[in-house]
């Protein structure tokens, strides 16, 4: 009788743990995965990304919201009630805008609207290049306003944190700003905003050869500068790093299937 007694206690102790993980689990797909291009960047620059991670039945194609020069926001597209792990494209009109302070303020308008139109509370973000320094700073600088949509997971591709040699990247003088270094030394901060996030990271970076420590636009050291930032005590940071022609600048969001495997298993693994 005592062993039937115990048995029934377990079970009924495990019955509201395993609904708040299917709660948990269900609001996780609801969360918005938003995708944020580079410099110069098009609607093909996470195209493949998008579209891959849909036909492997991890996520659903929602949203395409348009920026224009002057900052106005246009949706294209629908979210269906219940959509898995749906994904926002966001494009820039002007999309070399090199002053990446600007963009951040962009995105802060896109996560508002998100929270007024859909009650988007947390979501998540794949930035590719540029991209990466508009939302650092977003997340340094705007993170914590009242009611502010909340991050939950960060991929980071390509992401050129450092200011970069004029001998590897001619085309934009804010590259090579000493704001670029001062930005990221507020990032690296103890007191830092970013550091006080619960936040899982996941920095891609890619190099052409094991020589060849670039993807040709942005060096390793660079991009691997990030672990320096997600040191806070509700964190998570790994990196990988990919070698060849496929881990060229571009090539890592357009035409990668490793790249898509890991931010697939990364962001929704545990809700296939």
């Amino acid at each position: 009788m005592a062993i039937l007694c115990s048995v029934s206690a377990i079970v009924i102790l495990e019955q509201p743990v395993l609904a708040k993980a299917q709660a948990t689990q269900n609001s996780r797909r609801q969360m918005p995965t938003l995708f944020f291009h580079g410099f110069g960047g098009t609607v093909r620059s996470m195209d493949y990304l998008i579209d891959q991670s849909q036909a492997d039945g991890y996520a659903t194609r929602t949203l395409t919201i348009f920026v224009s020069p002057q900052g106005k926001l246009s949706f294209d597209g629908g979210w269906p009630k219940g959509a898995k792990n749906p994904e926002i494209q966001v494009l820039f009109g002007n999309n070399h805008e090199s002053d990446y302070h600007h963009t951040a303020k962009w995105i802060d308008k896109i996560l508002k609207m998100l929270h007024r139109k859909y009650n988007v509370t947390r979501f998540n973000a794949v930035a590719h290049s540029w991209g990466n320094n508009a939302i650092m700073y977003y997340l340094e600088h705007y993170s914590r306003k009242k009611n502010q949509p909340q991050i939950d997971s960060l991929v980071n591709i390509a992401a050129p944190m450092q200011v970069l040699s004029r001998d590897i990247y001619r085309r934009n003088d804010w590259r090579y700003s000493p704001q670029l270094h001062k930005d990221f030394k507020s990032y690296i901060a103890p007191d830092s905003n970013i550091r006080r996030l619960h936040i899982r990271e996941l920095n891609i970076i890619g190099q052409l050869s094991f020589r060849d420590h670039f993807d040709k636009a942005v060096p390793v050291s660079s991009a691997r500068s990030l672990k320096r930032v997600f040191r806070g005590p509700h964190q998570t940071y790994r990196a990988r790093i990919f070698t060849g022609p496929r881990a060229e600048h571009s090539a890592l969001t357009r035409r990668n299937p490793k790249v898509l495997h890991d931010i697939e298993n990364f962001l929704w693994s545990d809700d296939r």
